[in-house]
């Protein structure tokens, strides 16, 4: 992995939550939150490809990891508010098809993110569901 490409990939994530996020509260396509997010202040930051990667498969790949995901939640979906909902996406979609990334990174890294950006203790419906998030690809 070149030099910097962990930081890059947090900072990937990050605007991929905040992409998720509006794209479930807004329903901006893909590509109108990639023009916007290539503007934010910490775009260079970013691995810009593993951005649209995260942000397009996980948009094109949601009603399946929602499904997934929905069997890991204890309870109802409804307890899941829009920021966990988005980290689960994305990290759901990171454990599901991009294996080379340890299991253990997605998760650390989805739990600092909840504790920045989610609700109160929402960073440990997070950790408990990606948990239990099964490792192979959906078909």
């Amino acid at each position: 992995m070149a030099e910097g490409q962990p930081h890059k990939r947090h900072w990937s994530r990050r605007l991929v939550l905040q992409s998720l996020y509006q794209w479930q509260l807004a329903g901006h396509s893909a590509n109108e939150l990639v023009e916007q997010f290539s503007k934010d202040e910490n775009w260079p930051k970013v691995d810009q490809d593993y951005y649209e990667e995260l942000l397009r498969e996980s948009i094109s790949h949601a009603e399946e990891l929602t499904d997934t995901i929905t069997t890991c939640v204890e309870g109802s979906m409804a307890r899941v508010g829009p920021v966990e909902k988005a980290i689960l996406l994305y990290a759901a979609y990171e454990m599901r098809y991009r294996h080379e990334i340890p299991k253990e990174v997605v998760i650390s890294e989805a739990i600092i993110l909840c504790k920045k950006f989610g609700s109160d203790g929402g960073y440990k419906l997070v950790n408990g569901v990606l948990d239990q998030v099964p490792r192979e690809p959906l078909d």
